[in-house]
Protein backbone atom coordinates (compact mmCIF):
# COMPACT_ATOMS: atom_id res chain seq x y z
CA UNK A 1 0.00 0.00 0.00
CA UNK A 2 1.52 2.99 -1.26
CA UNK A 3 2.65 5.56 2.05
CA UNK A 4 -0.14 8.55 1.65
CA UNK A 5 1.30 12.72 2.35
CA UNK A 6 -1.06 12.67 5.99
CA UNK A 7 0.80 9.15 6.88
CA UNK A 8 4.04 10.41 6.08
CA UNK A 9 2.88 13.67 8.33
CA UNK A 10 1.83 11.52 11.08
CA UNK A 11 5.25 9.59 10.95
CA UNK A 12 7.24 13.04 10.99
CA UNK A 13 5.47 14.00 13.80
CA UNK A 14 5.67 11.45 16.52
CA UNK A 15 9.42 11.10 15.39
CA UNK A 16 9.45 14.68 16.34
CA UNK A 17 7.62 14.14 19.52
CA UNK A 18 9.87 11.39 20.65
CA UNK A 19 13.27 13.75 19.74
CA UNK A 20 11.50 16.63 21.70
CA UNK A 21 10.71 14.53 25.12
CA UNK A 22 14.42 13.35 24.70
CA UNK A 23 15.57 17.05 24.52
CA UNK A 24 13.68 17.75 27.58
CA UNK A 25 14.81 15.08 29.75
CA UNK A 26 18.33 15.88 28.70
CA UNK A 27 17.54 19.88 29.74
CA UNK A 28 15.76 18.57 33.00
CA UNK A 29 19.13 16.26 34.08
CA UNK A 30 21.17 19.84 32.99
CA UNK A 31 19.61 21.70 35.22
CA UNK A 32 19.04 19.38 37.93
CA UNK A 33 22.67 18.90 37.33
CA UNK A 34 23.91 22.69 38.27
CA UNK A 35 20.88 23.01 41.13
CA UNK A 36 22.80 20.41 42.93
CA UNK A 37 26.34 22.26 42.37
CA UNK A 38 25.13 25.72 43.21
CA UNK A 39 21.53 25.58 44.38
CA UNK A 40 22.07 29.48 46.28
CA UNK A 41 22.61 30.89 42.54
CA UNK A 42 21.10 29.08 40.26
CA UNK A 43 17.57 29.19 40.94
CA UNK A 44 17.67 32.99 42.12
CA UNK A 45 14.96 34.88 39.48
CA UNK A 46 17.85 37.38 38.44
CA UNK A 47 19.79 34.06 36.87
CA UNK A 48 16.53 32.58 35.77
CA UNK A 49 16.07 36.23 34.05
CA UNK A 50 19.51 35.57 32.34
CA UNK A 51 18.79 32.49 31.17
CA UNK A 52 16.01 33.68 29.41
CA UNK A 53 17.27 36.25 27.72
CA UNK A 54 20.10 33.93 26.11
CA UNK A 55 16.91 31.36 25.03
CA UNK A 56 15.20 34.88 24.21
CA UNK A 57 18.32 35.61 21.38
CA UNK A 58 19.17 32.32 20.34
CA UNK A 59 15.41 30.84 19.67
CA UNK A 60 14.60 33.76 17.74
CA UNK A 61 17.93 33.25 15.47
CA UNK A 62 17.35 29.33 15.61
CA UNK A 63 13.44 29.39 14.99
CA UNK A 64 14.75 30.86 11.35
CA UNK A 65 17.56 28.86 10.86
CA UNK A 66 15.23 25.75 11.00
CA UNK A 67 13.08 26.76 8.58
CA UNK A 68 16.01 27.26 6.09
CA UNK A 69 17.04 24.13 7.02
CA UNK A 70 14.46 21.85 6.91
CA UNK A 71 14.24 23.11 3.56
CA UNK A 72 17.92 21.91 2.92
CA UNK A 73 19.30 25.52 3.02
CA UNK A 74 21.71 27.24 5.61
CA UNK A 75 22.02 30.68 6.74
CA UNK A 76 25.51 32.17 7.81
CA UNK A 77 24.76 35.87 8.35
CA UNK A 78 22.39 36.17 11.46
CA UNK A 79 25.65 37.05 13.47
CA UNK A 80 26.87 39.34 11.52
CA UNK A 81 22.96 40.47 10.77
CA UNK A 82 22.05 40.76 14.41
CA UNK A 83 25.04 43.35 15.05
CA UNK A 84 24.18 45.28 11.35
CA UNK A 85 20.38 45.96 12.31
CA UNK A 86 20.98 46.93 16.06
CA UNK A 87 23.33 49.30 14.66
CA UNK A 88 20.98 50.44 12.10
CA UNK A 89 18.36 50.98 14.48
CA UNK A 90 20.28 52.79 17.76
CA UNK A 91 21.60 55.22 14.27
CA UNK A 92 18.10 56.42 13.39
CA UNK A 93 16.82 56.88 16.59
CA UNK A 94 19.91 58.93 17.72
CA UNK A 95 21.22 60.45 14.62
CA UNK A 96 18.76 60.09 11.80
CA UNK A 97 19.47 59.30 8.51
CA UNK A 98 21.37 62.00 6.32
CA UNK A 99 19.17 64.96 6.51
CA UNK A 100 16.19 63.54 8.57
CA UNK A 101 16.26 64.14 12.06
CA UNK A 102 16.42 61.13 14.64
CA UNK A 103 13.25 59.22 14.27
CA UNK A 104 10.77 57.66 17.37
CA UNK A 105 11.05 54.16 18.11
CA UNK A 106 8.11 52.50 16.60
CA UNK A 107 9.05 53.77 12.97
CA UNK A 108 12.69 53.11 13.57
CA UNK A 109 12.11 49.53 14.86
CA UNK A 110 9.66 48.78 11.22
CA UNK A 111 12.16 49.89 9.18
CA UNK A 112 14.93 47.73 11.06
CA UNK A 113 12.54 44.41 10.31
CA UNK A 114 11.85 45.41 6.90
CA UNK A 115 15.42 46.03 6.12
CA UNK A 116 16.47 42.58 8.02
CA UNK A 117 12.88 40.94 5.79
CA UNK A 118 14.83 42.36 2.09
CA UNK A 119 18.25 40.97 3.00
CA UNK A 120 16.45 37.28 3.91
CA UNK A 121 14.81 37.68 0.43
CA UNK A 122 18.08 38.88 -1.06
CA UNK A 123 19.53 35.76 0.05
CA UNK A 124 16.27 33.63 -1.22
CA UNK A 125 16.45 35.01 -4.77
CA UNK A 126 19.96 34.51 -5.01
CA UNK A 127 19.38 30.71 -4.20
CA UNK A 128 16.89 30.28 -6.08
CA UNK A 129 16.51 32.49 -8.93
CA UNK A 130 20.08 32.27 -9.85
CA UNK A 131 21.12 29.29 -7.96
CA UNK A 132 23.78 30.52 -5.82
CA UNK A 133 24.62 28.04 -2.67
CA UNK A 134 23.20 29.17 0.43
CA UNK A 135 26.71 28.80 2.19
CA UNK A 136 28.02 31.33 -0.41
CA UNK A 137 25.84 34.25 -0.48
CA UNK A 138 24.45 33.89 3.09
CA UNK A 139 28.69 33.80 4.13
CA UNK A 140 28.63 36.74 1.76
CA UNK A 141 26.25 38.77 3.73
CA UNK A 142 28.37 38.18 7.40
CA UNK A 143 31.25 39.42 5.83
CA UNK A 144 29.32 42.64 3.93
CA UNK A 145 27.11 43.38 7.04
CA UNK A 146 29.71 43.07 9.45
CA UNK A 147 31.47 45.85 7.61
CA UNK A 148 28.72 47.86 7.08
CA UNK A 149 28.33 48.22 10.43
CA UNK A 150 31.50 48.80 11.74
CA UNK A 151 31.83 51.40 8.50
CA UNK A 152 28.54 53.08 10.02
CA UNK A 153 29.74 53.86 13.09
CA UNK A 154 33.60 53.87 12.49
CA UNK A 155 33.72 51.17 15.12
CA UNK A 156 32.46 52.96 17.91
CA UNK A 157 29.35 52.27 19.51
CA UNK A 158 26.00 53.85 19.25
CA UNK A 159 25.11 54.28 23.26
CA UNK A 160 21.46 55.22 24.49
CA UNK A 161 21.07 57.70 27.37
CA UNK A 162 20.23 56.01 30.89
CA UNK A 163 16.05 55.75 31.09
CA UNK A 164 15.95 55.92 27.20
CA UNK A 165 12.16 54.48 26.80
CA UNK A 166 13.94 52.17 24.27
CA UNK A 167 15.53 49.97 26.65
CA UNK A 168 12.37 48.57 27.97
CA UNK A 169 12.04 46.14 25.13
CA UNK A 170 15.56 44.01 26.09
CA UNK A 171 16.14 45.35 29.59
CA UNK A 172 12.37 45.31 31.27
CA UNK A 173 10.34 42.22 32.31
CA UNK A 174 7.22 41.71 33.01
CA UNK A 175 6.78 43.22 36.55
CA UNK A 176 7.89 46.35 35.50
CA UNK A 177 5.41 46.50 32.16
CA UNK A 178 2.55 45.13 35.34
CA UNK A 179 3.70 47.41 38.17
CA UNK A 180 4.08 44.83 40.25
CA UNK A 181 5.83 45.08 43.54
CA UNK A 182 8.12 42.12 44.61
CA UNK A 183 6.85 39.51 41.59
CA UNK A 184 9.44 37.19 42.32
CA UNK A 185 10.63 34.64 39.46
CA UNK A 186 7.23 35.38 37.62
CA UNK A 187 7.78 39.16 37.60
CA UNK A 188 11.52 38.86 36.33
CA UNK A 189 10.09 37.12 32.95
CA UNK A 190 11.95 39.19 30.41
CA UNK A 191 9.97 40.69 27.96
CA UNK A 192 11.92 39.65 25.17
CA UNK A 193 11.25 36.24 26.17
CA UNK A 194 7.60 36.76 25.96
CA UNK A 195 8.52 38.06 22.54
CA UNK A 196 9.70 34.38 21.52
CA UNK A 197 7.14 32.86 22.84
CA UNK A 198 4.86 34.75 20.36
CA UNK A 199 7.21 34.42 18.08
CA UNK A 200 7.63 30.51 18.25
CA UNK A 201 3.69 30.03 18.45
CA UNK A 202 2.88 31.69 15.14
CA UNK A 203 5.74 29.81 13.25
CA UNK A 204 4.93 26.60 14.83
CA UNK A 205 1.18 26.92 13.45
CA UNK A 206 2.38 27.97 10.14
CA UNK A 207 4.47 25.18 10.39
CA UNK A 208 2.18 22.25 11.72
CA UNK A 209 -1.70 23.73 10.42
CA UNK A 210 -0.98 25.60 7.52
CA UNK A 211 -0.56 24.47 3.66
CA UNK A 212 2.58 26.47 3.59
CA UNK A 213 3.79 24.29 6.68
CA UNK A 214 3.06 21.30 4.41
CA UNK A 215 5.11 22.78 1.54
CA UNK A 216 7.92 23.58 3.58
CA UNK A 217 8.20 19.87 4.98
CA UNK A 218 7.57 19.00 1.43
CA UNK A 219 10.31 20.78 -0.25
CA UNK A 220 13.17 19.82 2.36
CA UNK A 221 11.80 16.24 2.47
CA UNK A 222 11.77 15.66 -1.50
CA UNK A 223 12.66 19.02 -3.71
CA UNK A 224 11.85 17.77 -6.90
CA UNK A 225 8.91 15.55 -5.67
CA UNK A 226 7.89 18.78 -3.98
CA UNK A 227 7.82 20.92 -7.64
CA UNK A 228 6.23 18.11 -9.31
CA UNK A 229 3.43 18.07 -6.90
CA UNK A 230 2.76 21.80 -8.02
CA UNK A 231 4.62 23.68 -5.33
CA UNK A 232 6.13 26.72 -6.02
CA UNK A 233 9.43 25.81 -4.41
CA UNK A 234 11.27 29.23 -5.16
CA UNK A 235 8.66 31.20 -3.48
CA UNK A 236 8.77 28.56 0.09
CA UNK A 237 12.42 29.33 -0.20
CA UNK A 238 12.41 32.19 -0.45
CA UNK A 239 9.79 32.89 2.31
CA UNK A 240 11.86 30.88 4.74
CA UNK A 241 14.57 33.31 3.98
CA UNK A 242 12.56 36.12 4.32
CA UNK A 243 11.62 34.96 7.70
CA UNK A 244 15.07 34.40 8.82
CA UNK A 245 16.25 37.56 7.99
CA UNK A 246 13.04 39.41 9.87
CA UNK A 247 13.96 37.15 12.91
CA UNK A 248 17.60 38.21 13.00
CA UNK A 249 16.99 42.11 12.65
CA UNK A 250 14.12 41.88 14.92
CA UNK A 251 16.93 39.95 17.52
CA UNK A 252 19.30 42.59 16.62
CA UNK A 253 16.92 45.44 17.64
CA UNK A 254 16.11 43.05 21.09
CA UNK A 255 19.87 42.96 21.93
CA UNK A 256 20.17 46.71 20.90
CA UNK A 257 17.94 47.37 23.59
CA UNK A 258 19.90 44.84 25.89
CA UNK A 259 23.34 46.48 25.81
CA UNK A 260 21.86 49.67 25.27
CA UNK A 261 23.89 50.54 22.31
CA UNK A 262 24.45 49.55 18.53
CA UNK A 263 27.79 48.20 18.01
CA UNK A 264 29.27 46.55 15.52
CA UNK A 265 31.07 44.15 17.27
CA UNK A 266 28.25 41.63 19.06
CA UNK A 267 27.19 38.41 17.15
CA UNK A 268 30.41 37.17 16.73
CA UNK A 269 29.68 33.40 16.24
CA UNK A 270 26.18 33.82 16.79
CA UNK A 271 24.97 32.12 13.66
CA UNK A 272 27.25 29.15 15.06
CA UNK A 273 24.84 29.09 18.26
CA UNK A 274 21.71 29.56 16.42
CA UNK A 275 22.68 26.34 13.83
CA UNK A 276 23.89 24.34 17.40
CA UNK A 277 20.43 24.83 18.76
CA UNK A 278 18.50 24.12 15.94
CA UNK A 279 20.40 20.88 15.80
CA UNK A 280 20.45 19.59 19.06
CA UNK A 281 16.47 20.56 18.97
CA UNK A 282 16.36 17.56 16.28
CA UNK A 283 16.21 19.37 13.14
CA UNK A 284 18.32 17.93 10.28
CA UNK A 285 20.74 19.47 8.62
CA UNK A 286 20.07 16.50 5.97
CA UNK A 287 16.80 19.03 5.57
CA UNK A 288 12.70 17.76 6.08
CA UNK A 289 12.47 17.77 9.88
CA UNK A 290 12.97 20.27 13.09
CA UNK A 291 10.22 21.85 14.81
CA UNK A 292 9.58 25.11 16.57
CA UNK A 293 10.11 23.62 19.79
CA UNK A 294 13.11 21.36 19.39
CA UNK A 295 14.68 25.13 18.37
CA UNK A 296 13.88 26.50 21.79
CA UNK A 297 14.53 23.10 23.88
CA UNK A 298 17.69 23.51 21.73
CA UNK A 299 18.25 27.01 23.07
CA UNK A 300 17.47 26.32 26.70
CA UNK A 301 20.14 23.43 26.56
CA UNK A 302 22.98 25.56 25.58
CA UNK A 303 21.20 28.83 27.53
CA UNK A 304 21.58 25.99 30.66
CA UNK A 305 24.51 25.26 29.91
CA UNK A 306 26.56 28.30 29.72
CA UNK A 307 25.29 30.10 32.47
CA UNK A 308 25.89 26.73 34.94
CA UNK A 309 29.42 26.74 33.46
CA UNK A 310 29.63 30.24 34.33
CA UNK A 311 28.13 30.12 37.50
CA UNK A 312 30.91 27.04 38.18
CA UNK A 313 33.91 29.02 37.11
CA UNK A 314 34.72 27.11 34.66
CA UNK A 315 37.27 28.59 31.49
CA UNK A 316 35.47 30.40 29.00
CA UNK A 317 37.99 28.50 26.46
CA UNK A 318 36.71 25.21 28.15
CA UNK A 319 33.04 26.59 27.40
CA UNK A 320 33.92 26.44 23.97
CA UNK A 321 35.16 22.98 24.09
CA UNK A 322 32.08 21.57 25.56
CA UNK A 323 29.67 23.32 23.31
CA UNK A 324 31.57 22.35 20.26
CA UNK A 325 31.70 19.02 21.49
CA UNK A 326 27.75 18.92 22.24
CA UNK A 327 27.05 20.25 18.53
CA UNK A 328 29.61 17.49 17.07
CA UNK A 329 28.29 14.36 19.02
CA UNK A 330 24.59 16.22 17.84
CA UNK A 331 25.39 16.45 14.52
CA UNK A 332 26.99 13.24 14.32
CA UNK A 333 24.49 11.24 15.82
CA UNK A 334 21.39 12.46 13.17
CA UNK A 335 23.71 11.73 10.49
CA UNK A 336 23.91 7.98 11.28
CA UNK A 337 19.99 8.02 12.32
CA UNK A 338 19.25 9.51 9.04
CA UNK A 339 21.74 7.19 7.12
CA UNK A 340 20.43 3.89 8.97
CA UNK A 341 23.84 3.30 10.25
CA UNK A 342 22.26 2.52 13.96
CA UNK A 343 20.18 -0.75 11.96
CA UNK A 344 23.99 -2.37 12.36
CA UNK A 345 24.04 -2.25 15.92
CA UNK A 346 20.67 -3.38 16.52
CA UNK A 347 20.67 -6.31 14.75
CA UNK A 348 24.23 -7.15 16.75
CA UNK A 349 22.30 -6.36 19.80
CA UNK A 350 19.33 -8.90 19.21
CA UNK A 351 21.48 -11.66 18.11
CA UNK A 352 23.65 -11.22 21.01
CA UNK A 353 20.14 -11.33 23.15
Amino acid sequence: MTETARDRGKRRVRRSQFRELNVLVALFLLCLFFYWRRPEIFVKPANLAVIMRFIATFGMLAIGEVLIIITGGIDLSVGSMLAFTGVITAWMMLKGVGPIPPIDIIPAILITLVIGALIGTWHGLFVTKLGIPPFIITLGTYLIARGLAANITRGYPQVFDSGHPFLILGQGDLAAVLNLKGGGALGAIPISFLILLGIAALVSIILNHTPLGYRIYAVGGNIEAARLSGVNVDRVRIFCYATSGFLAALTGVILASRLGQGTPVVGAAYELWAIAAAVIGGTSLLGGEGTVLGAILGAAIMGVMQNGMVVLNISSYVQDVILGTVLVVAVVYDTMRRGGRFDFWKKWFSSQA
